[in-house]
């Protein structure tokens, strides 16, 4: 397919009558009966939900010959509000439906277009809560933008989905641009830009998606949150991400940890506002979130969060114990051993570490604290599978303490609280930190470098039915050993 132009795939993927996803046409249909009493932002919801309904309104709406209306119309809001609600919603009906389309009764072509959507779907959710926390007042614009980066991959599932297909066999095993030249001739960049002009995207939201103004806050933002988009679609461990949420903290002014808290918290929030897309969102890769899942076959295609909550098919209750997967431990070990120099910053050290912790250890509650530049204290730092507001996430303690984390920061050493030992130790944690960690086994080690004591991390797997063993405990231990002898040698503390 390479001797075929741009030219061919503009023509051949030019403006017509997109369908929507079934759920699209049936959230609209429910929502007619109350008509004037609509705001424009209900009604635009299911849409930007939807990257072809979305792409539809706003050609729409812009290929208008009305000579009343000069101004572009930029956002789903806008397009809803110039026809009228009940004129929209009444229009609403004839909406062709993908899943009857023959496309959407291909299951492998629908498949592809679902997870398709949830891509979409959570890097709109990141660019316009980003956008919000950097004070842009036009934030559904960057909302937009994601939405519509999309829009050349749907359009060729659509038309083309034997081009489709090999684009994206090809994608996992080559960078995206080589591909595209592979598959298309050329890469995806001029074709997105070309075809969103052809369909009468507005300037603003195209020079979004201009690789020409990189530079700008806007753009930074929107770009992190595709970035994000895509390498959390099969986990949160791609060191790639720090990138990312290294370039939202320069450009917002929040620290990393409420860059990551934030992007977590909106993975799952897109999810359960998303639950009808039968393909797993990014947010199923991460462990112990708290709240519930809504009961649907979406908890049926995602791994398991180990959480009392989770129900099996029939509803009988039972616990799902995360397992440690050796290949990931042996995976993190090395590749620690091979950055004992200063190639590594302190974000991307700990990233590697936690992704040990957390897959290779199966370790659902982890905790990495770091001492405080004078010397004095321990404080929590950095945390994984503790949700906001839990009061874990202020672990901190003296250094010249006499309590059990206190007296293991004497030398590099580690401890595993456990029934047969928790009559000892238990009494040995201060107060203040006993109502922290809740009554229940895990794991903790502190990490020297140079004599001195650096940090501490400490782990377990929730106080529910997942218990610790001494395997586990020796693998944690060789662990923090080499995260010990990798933070000392990072590029910054």
């Amino acid at each position: 397919m390479a001797a075929l132009t741009l030219e061919h795939w503009l023509t051949r993927l030019k403006p017509g009558e997109t369908p929507v996803f079934r759920h699209t046409k049936e959230a609209l249909m429910k929502l007619a009966p109350r008509g004037e009493q609509l705001s424009a932002k209900e009604i635009a919801a299911p849409i930007l939900a939807d990257p072809l309904a979305t792409l539809r309104v706003i050609f729409n709406a812009n290929n208008r010959t009305n000579s009343r209306y000069n101004a572009e119309v930029t956002t789903v809001e806008h397009a809803i509000l110039m026809q009228g609600v009940n004129v929209f919603l009444d229009k609403a009906r004839d909406l062709p439906v993908m899943e009857s389309t023959p496309q959407g009764r291909d299951k492998d072509i629908l498949g592809s277009l679902y997870r398709l959507a949830r891509l979409a779907q959570h890097a709109a959710w990141q660019a316009r809560d980003f956008a919000t926390l950097h004070h842009d007042m036009h934030a559904d614009e960057l909302q937009m933008g994601a939405v519509l980066y999309y829009a050349p991959e749907f359009l060729l599932w659509l038309d083309a989905p034997d081009i489709a297909d090999q684009l994206a066999q090809l994608r996992r095993n080559m960078l995206s641009a080589e591909a595209e030249q592979n598959v298309l001739g050329f890469a995806m960049p001029p074709l997105r830009l070309m075809l969103l002009e052809a369909w009468k995207i507005p300037d603003g939201i195209r020079d979004l998606l201009d690789e020409k103004h990189a530079d700008r806050a806007r753009q930074i933002i929107l770009k992190a949150a595709l970035k994000i988009s895509h390498r959390s679609r099969q986990g949160w461990w791609d060191t790639r991400l720090l990138e990312s949420y290294q370039a939202l903290s320069e450009t917002i002014g929040l620290s990393m940890d409420d860059v990551i808290r934030t992007v977590h918290d909106n993975a799952i929030r897109v999810a359960r506002t998303n639950n009808w897309v039968p393909a797993p969102p990014a947010a199923a890769w991460l462990p112990m979130q708290e709240g519930e899942w809504p009961q649907d076959s979406q908890r049926k295609s995602s791994p398991a969060i180990a959480t009392p909550e989770n129900k099996a098919a029939d509803d009988e209750p039972h616990t799902v114990c995360p397992m440690p997967v050796k290949s990931v431990l042996d995976e993190t070990i090395a590749t620690l051993r091979s950055h004992q120099d200063d190639s590594l910053s302190l974000s991307q050290m700990l990233a590697i570490i936690l992704k040990g912790l957390h897959s290779g250890l199966g370790l659902s509650r982890v905790l990495f604290a770091l001492a405080t530049p004078d010397g004095v204290r321990m404080k929590c730092r950095f945390t994984l599978g503790i949700p906001s507001g839990d009061p874990l996430r202020h672990f901190e303690f003296s250094l010249n303490s006499n309590d059990l984390f206190g007296l293991i920061t004497r030398k590099m050493q580690g401890v595993w609280v456990n029934d047969e030992n928790r009559g000892k130790l238990w009494p040995m944690v201060g107060p203040d930190l006993r109502a922290m960690i809740g009554r229940g086994d895990f794991y903790a080690m502190s990490l020297f470098a140079n004599d001195r004591p650096i940090g501490l991390i400490y782990a377990d797997r929730g106080h529910g039915d997942c218990e610790l063993d001494s395997k586990t405990y020796n693998d944690f231990k060789v662990l923090c050993l080499e995260a010990a002898k990798g933070l000392s040698r990072v590029k910054s503390q």
